[in-house]
């Protein structure tokens, strides 16, 4: 047969739509395996001269948005790689056919979290002040969520991310459920824990016991081991010396780390781990204590910013991305490595010079407002996500879901329960299937459900900067109403207007807080 022959045969049964794409000789997967072959690009453009445009409404980049976007690429696959066959090409397809049949690897994760940085804090989001370039770079190559969602504090909100629950869950115990962690390590990951966890260090809660096979970081906050009260007067005068935060290695208590030195550190040994697995499916959770107070900066960055010792600190910690990035080009892994980042909660900018903001959003860490745990998410993986900036609404409970997915891991029944798989939603550009949200600060404090958010309890802060004094919150009765897709500042309280609303988000907030006090589902 000749290949004009076969052109004929393969226009016939593409243009009928006769062919059986389930059949098709090799997989999407597969595709993006040998692509970059110089002899595979040029049938591919052949092929694209050779048959209409009609049969390719998008191209191989641009049609993740198009609802035919699968049928039309294995279409165009099939297509050319039978038009490829008889070009002389045949060895080097079958080896491509060969590695799309075989099980697809898994990625290694990263997963970078910074303490109390706000909405506001990157360039990417915003800022004017604060040098970020590297963490900008990832945002631009990766996936940017614009309306992501942690806790508004640090422990619930690193508990709902290990477990895939709602943190305030009545009687949820972390001892107990399987762990993000524990998950991946059942499916022959290497897991390690870089910095600050947060969740307890008796039996059964320390991290060796929660799926990590190791350990390098803090038992919690870096402010713990320091003056009392936490106030604004000793992260301004004290000297670096006044914190003494342990450093432990596994089970093993190594010493007094000073605050200046956490994040290189944490870089040197996350580096270190990625070059030691390289060769096997890794899971590195790197829990920066930065730049939460006390904030302290390193030599090599001290006084290098334009937003003070705040600044300084936000500059190393994009110089640890680009570190991490750099690590993953020079061992070849960086095709094969999903890199998230993220922080725990919005920021403490009752702390002035010493805490991050949450422009343009309302609140900071523990209030019920939008600046209290909507926080910057970046999710970067090249070649595999494509650059996007998304609005929907997703919390990080859903990373659960979402990394078993791309591990290629079933949740267990029973397990994970508030997470929902956000992974074709950084593939092709599905939507979020979450529309609510409940907003806590150890009581229930508001409800989201689409673009309306109803408050019963507000505050602008937790405690008094300069006595430390705890202050209480206000009950909202009526409550307030606000349409965040309008007003993200939360400044138009439009109860009066939609009583309606009221109405039916008051009855959605009280069944979702019984759904969470009774092991249901609330979205």
């Amino acid at each position: 047969m000749t290949q004009s022959e076969l052109v004929s045969i393969i226009s016939a049964f593409a243009g009928e739509g006769k062919m059986s794409v389930d059949k098709i000789v090799i997989s999407i997967q597969g595709f993006w395996v040998f692509k970059e072959k110089p002899f595979f690009r040029e049938q591919l453009r052949e092929t694209d001269q050779k048959f209409p445009k009609e049969w390719f409404t998008g191209d191989c980049k641009s049609s993740r948005t198009n609802t035919d976007s699968i049928t039309i690429m294995k279409k165009k696959i099939w297509i050319t790689m039978l038009f490829a066959l008889t070009s002389g090409f045949a060895n080097e397809v079958e080896a491509g056919i060969a590695v799309s049949n075989a099980e697809p690897s898994k990625p290694n994760i990263i997963l970078i979290m910074a303490d109390d940085l706000g909405y506001g804090d990157l360039g990417c989001y915003g800022s004017k002040f604060n040098s970020t370039p590297h963490i900008d770079r990832m945002a631009e190559q990766g996936v940017r969520l614009m309306d992501f969602h942690a806790a508004s504090w640090c422990a619930p909100s690193r508990c709902g991310l290990m477990t895939g629950f709602q943190a305030n869950r009545r009687g949820l115990n972390l001892a107990k459920r399987i762990t993000v962690a524990e998950m991946l390590r059942n499916d022959d990951y290497s897991t390690a824990l870089i910095g600050k966890w947060h969740l307890g260090m008796t039996k059964g809660l320390h991290p060796l016991d929660q799926g990590f096979d190791y350990w390098f970081g803090t038992k919690g906050s870096n402010d713990w081991d320091g003056p009392n009260p936490i106030i604004y007067d000793a992260f301004k005068n004290a000297p670096e010396s006044a914190w003494k935060t342990p450093l432990y290695k596994d089970r093993e208590r190594l010493g007094i780390c000073p605050q200046s030195q956490f994040t290189k550190r944490y870089t040197q040994e996350t580096v270190r781990l990625i070059k030691r697995h390289k060769d096997k499916p890794f899971f590195i959770y790197l829990a920066h204590n930065m730049p939460h107070v006390p904030v302290f900066a390193s030599d090599a960055f001290k006084g290098k910013s334009r937003n003070g010792v705040y600044g300084d600190v936000l500059m190393e910690l994009d110089w640890s991305i680009g570190k991490i990035i750099d690590a993953l080009k020079e061992t070849g892994i960086d095709k094969k490595t999903l890199v998230i980042f993220m922080s725990d909660n919005g920021p403490w900018t009752m702390f002035q010079e010493f805490g991050g903001v949450a422009n343009p959003l309302k609140g900071e860490k523990g209030t019920g407002w939008e600046g209290g745990g909507r926080v910057p998410c970046i999710f970067y993986w090249p070649d595999k996500i494509s650059p996007s900036v998304n609005e929907d609404l997703i919390v990080n409970t859903d990373l659960y879901a979402t990394l078993a997915s791309f591990a290629g891991v079933k949740v267990q029944d029973g397990e994970a329960i508030d997470s929902h798989d956000i992974s074709n939603l950084l593939l092709s550009g599905a939507s979020s299937s979450r529309k609510k949200h409940i907003y806590f600060h150890h009581q229930p404090m508001a409800w989201r459900n689409g673009d309306y958010k109803i408050h019963f309890q507000t505050s602008d802060r937790i405690r008094n900067p300069e006595t430390g004094a705890m202050e209480g919150k206000v009950v909202q009765d009526p409550p307030l109403l606000f349409d965040i897709s309008r007003d993200i500042q939360e400044s138009k309280n439009i109860a009066s207007e939609y009583p309606d609303i009221v109405q039916r988000m008051t009855g959605e907030f009280n069944n979702a807080i019984e759904a969470l006090n009774n092991g249901g589902i609330y979205d």
